[in-house]
């Protein structure tokens, strides 16, 4: 649940925070083929890798859910948008999405496979989110947070603030 297009600035440091816990904490399904695999923020994702090898694996969305005021349309235009910049950089990606612990706030994205870091901070920034999934092959899933880290935040060990 990554997607949150209010500039860093704007969102309370509190919010920051909570948000950080949820989109930690929150689920997110890949579909590869016909089944679609479970990977979560701070454990490793083995059977998804050996679906598809890469060295980097990014989960992005273009959506803007509540508190957002983005539409249903608006946000599936984002997320064509999206489709669109990550076919320009000629990036391998699968259907994603992401929901909370009890299955709804579902946001779609993509599974993107060898972004770079410096490419998957430009494309959250670029698509107005929070956050991210990226981690390295055989490594633990981890949550990138674009804005800095706020004095609220858990210190969860697996989560990354790069501001």
């Amino acid at each position: 649940m990554t997607g949150h297009s209010v500039p860093a600035d704007s969102v309370p440091e509190a919010e920051r925070a909570r948000l950080a816990t949820a989109w930690a904490a929150a689920h997110y399904f890949v579909t590869l083929g016909r089944k679609e695999w479970l990977f979560c923020t701070g454990l490793p994702a083995p059977e998804i890798e050996r679906q598809v090898m890469a060295e980097r694996y990014l989960f992005i969305t273009a959506w803007n859910p509540p508190p957002g005021e983005s539409t249903r349309e608006a946000n599936d235009a984002a997320h064509e948008r999206l489709q669109q910049r990550l076919e320009a950089l000629g990036l391998s990606f699968h259907p994603a999405l992401g929901c909370n612990s009890r299955g709804g706030m579902v946001e779609y994205g993509w599974f993107v496979l060898d972004a770079t870091p410096g490419q998957a901070d430009a494309l959250a920034r670029e698509f107005g989110q929070g956050g991210t999934l990226f981690w390295q092959a055989g490594e633990p899933v981890r949550l990138r947070m674009m804005w800095p880290r706020p004095p609220q935040a858990d210190g969860d060990a697996h989560t990354d603030w790069v501001g």
